[in-house]
C-alpha cells in the first residue's frame, strides 16, 4: 500500500503532473481570450476570418504569457507577474466583471474567480520552472556521474597495468642485481688471481704477474725459475 502512495506522490510532484496542469489552465484561457478577441475584431471581417483570427491570436497570445513566465530566469521577475496579471483581466472581461450593474455580490465572485486564474497561471510557471530546472539540473548530475565512473574505471585500468609494469621492473631489477653480484664476485674473483701472493701487488695481465713474482722483493725463492704447474697452482 505504500508504494501505491509513493507511486502517486512521484506523479502529483513530477514535471509531467505540472505540464498536464498547465495545458489544462492554457486550454481554458485560450478559449476565454478566444471570445474576449472575438467580441472586439471588427464586424467588417467576415464570421470565418473573425473565428480563425480569434483561435490563432489567442493561441498566440497565451503560448506567449506562458513562455514569458516559464522563462523569468532570462526576463525580469516583473514580466513575468505582468504576464500572470494579464492573463486575470483577460478572464474578467471574459465574465463581464466589469459591469458594475451586477450585484455586489456576484461582482465580488467574478473578481475573485479573475484573481483565482491569474494565481494559477503564475503560480504553475512558477513551479514548471523550478521543476524543469530541477530535473535538468538531477539529469545533469547523473551524467556527470557516468562521465566520473567511466574516468574511475580507465584511471583504474591505467593504476593496475601500471602497477602489473612495476612488478615485472622491480623482478627485472631482482634479477639484474643477482646478475651484478654474480659479475662482481666473478671480478673479485678474477682480480685476486692478478695479485702477487707476496707483496699482494695488483697487476693488469698474468703476464706481467708471472714476471713480477719472479723478481719480487718478497719472493723467498726470487731468481729462481718456478715450473709451470707451480705457476698454475700459484694462479689459482
Amino acid at each position: 500500500m505504500n508504494q501505491f502512495f509513493k507511486h502517486i506522490g512521484n506523479a502529483i510532484t513530477s514535471v509531467s503532473a505540472i505540464i498536464f496542469v498547465l495545458i489544462l489552465t492554457i486550454s481554458g484561457l485560450i478559449t476565454c481570450t478566444h471570445s474576449l478577441f472575438y467580441q472586439v475584431l471588427p464586424f467588417s471581417m467576415g464570421d470565418t476570418e473573425r473565428e480563425l483570427a480569434s483561435w490563432v491570436l489567442s493561441i498566440a497570445f497565451e503560448s506567449t504569457l506562458l513562455l514569458v513566465t516559464a522563462n523569468n530566469a532570462i526576463l525580469s521577475k516583473k514580466i513575468s507577474v505582468v504576464t500572470a496579471i494579464a492573463s486575470g483581466i483577460i478572464v474578467l472581461f471574459f465574465i463581464q466583471a466589469f459591469d458594475f450593474n451586477q450585484p455586489p455580490i456576484i461582482l465580488m465572485q467574478k473578481i475573485f474567480i479573475g484573481l483565482i486564474i491569474s494565481s494559477i497561471n503564475y503560480t504553475f510557471t512558477e513551479l514548471f520552472h523550478v521543476r524543469w530546472e530541477q530535473a535538468n539540473a538531477q539529469k545533469n548530475l547523473v551524467e556527470k556521474m557516468n562521465e566520473l565512473k567511466t574516468e574511475y574505471i580507465s584511471q583504474n585500468n591505467e593504476l593496475t597495468k601500471t602497477k602489473s609494469d612495476l612488478e615485472k621492473s622491480k623482478s627485472d631489477f631482482d634479477q639484474l642485481f643477482s646478475y651484478t653480484e654474480e659479475l662482481e664476485s666473478f671480478k673479485a674473483k678474477e682480480l685476486e688471481k692478478l695479485k702477487c701472493p707476496y707483496c699482494h701487488g695488483q697487476y693488469e695481465t698474468i703476464f706481467k704477474l708471472t714476471s713480477h713474482k719472479g723478481v719480487c722483493s718478497l719472493n723467498p725463492r726470487k731468481g729462481m725459475k718456478q715450473s709451470v704447474f707451480e705457476e698454475v697452482q700459484s694462479s689459482r
